[in-house]
């Protein structure tokens, strides 16, 4: 006995694959029938003024009249060939192949119910009769549908609407609300059916504003009927190049791939061609679009029309179906053809921009573009300059790790005999001078750090808008961190060398650190101990420091020094309390000294009136450059000296001139 299959409307619309960032599919479906309904017409009545019209219903409350209302349901209107026999039968057959020839899947009214709750159509139409009128309800609460067929009196127009009702809350939620918004993003879907003049007018509205979606792809959307033709593993392709001059259309520029005329996939293409970007609509005054079409996307496109059954890499075994990832390269080819002049634009300005970085700030990033510049030309154009640093770092560490690499590589077939004397000695020579460059990179580095620090600390030296100098606390951090010592503070994060290079190594080093941590001591700004001696054998703490350095910062320009209250007094006293026994480190260690302990005491300030009055007073000698001052304590074995902030300034920078001057900065 033969049977006939039975379609399940109820799991046919549960195994409909609509996702929640898509709720508009069910708008496209409808749209795209109507679209093919006036084609169909045309074939059969002949050229004649299609139009389709969108009406957006809301939720109106007596609380809010905005359009940014949420929607209930969309009227779609058009006057195409409508719901006759034979497309009526095709609505009752699911996956039916009635369009199959246009990419219909029979499927898309499923969407309907998916993200509505029902939907009704009513349809006037021409038979042999005369004008015939066809009024269903479509829904999951019914397996059948009541088809009302009536005839249409004093009715010479076909005219089909289509509502949409009940849009579910899991879908209306992330529905735009603005009319503008919806009309974009049917043109955007629907892009291949409004670059054919034989497009029909279509227009969308609510009750307070109307749009005609092809007046706004006029405006918006230019195209010099540029298209690129190509194969990709035999299949053909066609690209087409489109300028959109509204920035609101988009942020990016985009590839489009179509199918069977409708939008199914997108990729951003400042994701995937280094030079392009955002700036393009600055520069340019448009946002590009390709618009990818083909058989074998129509052929490849999945039951949603959301995506493509396309693998992502080509497979030798099958060398007429090609990878998604070889179109898309081929795609991006024909892109930069295209956009040829703005990209090589692009690229010179990029180019021009890494070379004044390295040259003017980054020098330690020089080395890159010789030995990795493909890594180089992939970097994004208009970076800021941290984060162009931040990509060149990452770079330099890759760089840095695969010469690594080679090195171990090399030692290792030198060591099992895989290399001979000659090959080692030129793979080695390479190798070596990548090491080489990659260590000058990161000295380069190092003086970059250098510059930036003396302009730091210059800055500090000028008068600030209130009319006052910068207190001595921050000129004291750039010179090493308050509140630290060399116990808890990784090596480089000082800055001693401003004073003098050997600094750096001393054994013990406190900043802003109260004698035997005790808050109500007085402090040294900053407390040098290095060379200790053995003193007691028997004690831990037996030892004693040969070499004591301590140093007193004071505000520039400070003008109110005494006889009583003066950095050199203050130096001077830290020398009695640690020669007297009364001081201990941060650790409640005793600072212990001998009798030949050497103490070299700085004060940093501005040689100012008063403070002169004092030096001359304690009969203190002159630098050669008059911009420092220094005088001996026998009985306290101490040499002091006063530096003025310009004078370490003046002498840090001439200590490396040379190095800013071979790195040129």
């Amino acid at each position: 006995m033969t049977k006939s299959f039975v379609t399940n409307i109820r799991s046919k619309v549960r195994n409909y694959p609509l996702t929640k960032n898509t709720p508009l599919v069910p708008l496209y479906e409808a749209i795209v029938n109507s679209i093919h309904a006036i084609d169909e017409r045309k074939r059969v009545d002949g050229p004649y003024d299609g139009h389709i019209e969108i009406e957006v219903v809301r939720k109106y409350t007596i609380f809010s009249e905005s359009d940014d209302n949420t929607i209930d349901c969309f009227q779609i209107t058009d006057n195409g060939i409508g719901f006759n026999d034979v497309n009526m039968q095709s609505f009752m057959e699911a996956d039916s192949e009635h369009k199959a020839s246009i990419g219909g899947r029979g499927v898309g009214r499923f969407a309907w119910l998916k993200a509505f709750s029902s939907v009704h159509i009513s349809s006037t139409y021409k038979d042999s009769d005369g004008y015939m009128t066809r009024d269903f309800d479509f829904s999951m609460d019914r397996p059948d549908i009541d088809d009302c067929l009536t005839t249409a009196m004093d009715c010479n127009e076909s005219k089909t609407t289509v509502t949409l009702k009940g849009y579910k809350k899991e879908y209306e939620q992330e529905a735009p609300k603005k009319l503008d918004t919806i009309a974009t993003r049917i043109i955007q879907h629907c892009l291949v059916y409004f670059l054919n003049d034989s497009c029909p007018k279509i227009f969308v509205f609510d009750q307070d504003n109307k749009i005609c979606l092809n007046d706004i792809f006029k405006e918006q959307f230019l195209t010099d009927q540029n298209i690129s033709e190509f194969c990709v593993c035999g299949q053909e392709f066609k690209l087409l190049h489109i300028k959109i001059s509204n920035r609101a259309f988009s942020h990016r520029n985009q590839l489009y791939l179509c199918a069977n005329g409708r939008l199914v996939a997108n990729k951003e293409l400042d994701n995937l061609i280094v030079n392009l970007s955002q700036s393009i609509f600055d520069q340019e005054g448009y946002w590009y679009l390709g618009v990818l079409t083909g058989k074998y996307l129509d052929d490849n496109v999945n039951m949603s029309r959301l995506s493509f059954d396309i693998d992502k890499q080509s497979k030798p075994l099958f060398p007429e179906e090609p990878g998604m990832d070889d179109i898309i390269s081929t795609v991006v080819h024909h892109v930069e053809l295209y956009l040829h002049d703005y990209l090589a634009k692009v690229e010179k300005e990029k180019k021009e921009r890494f070379e004044q970085y390295i040259a003017e700030i980054a020098p330690q990033y020089r080395h890159l573009a010789h030995y990795v510049p493909d890594q180089i030309a992939k970097l994004k154009p208009g970076l800021t300059d941290s984060e162009l640093d931040n990509e060149l770092q990452e770079i330099k560490r890759k760089f840095e790790n695969t010469t690594q690499a080679e090195c171990k590589e090399l030692l290792a077939k030198l060591k099992n005999g895989q290399i001979n004397t000659e090959e080692y000695q030129e793979q080695f020579g390479n190798t070596i001078k990548k090491i080489s460059d990659s260590n000058r990179s990161q000295l380069a580095s190092y003086v970059v750090h250098r510059r930036i620090i003396l302009d730091l600390f210059r800055n500090g030296l000028n008068i600030q808008d209130d009319g006052k100098f910068q207190l001595e606390s921050y000129l004291h951090q750039l010179i090493y961190p308050m509140r630290s010592t060399s116990e808890d503070m990784p090596y480089d994060n000082h800055n001693l060398w401003l004073i003098d290079e050997k600094l750096s190594f001393f054994r013990f080093i406190a900043s802003d650190m109260p004698f035997n941590n005790d808050i109500r001591e007085k402090r040294a700004d900053i407390l040098l101990l290095d060379n200790p001696v053995v003193v007691a054998e028997s004690s831990n703490n037996g030892y004693a420091y040969e070499t004591i350095v301590i140093f007193e910062l004071k505000r520039p320009m400070r003008d109110d020094y005494d006889m009583e209250h003066n950095p050199v007094t203050q130096l001077q006293d830290y020398v009695k309390k640690i020669r007297e026994g009364k001081a201990y480190d941060s650790k409640h260690r005793p600072i212990r000294v001998t009798e030949t302990t050497q103490f070299y005491l700085y004060a940093i300030c501005d040689i100012t009136s008063s403070l002169e009055r004092v030096l001359d007073s304690l009969s203190f000698a002159r630098t050669p450059d008059q911009l420092g001052a220094y005088g001996y304590n026998n009985r306290y074995h101490s040499y002091i000296e006063v530096l003025s902030y310009e004078k370490l300034l003046h002498d840090a920078e001439k200590r490396n001139k040379a190095l800013f001057f071979k790195l040129g900065i």
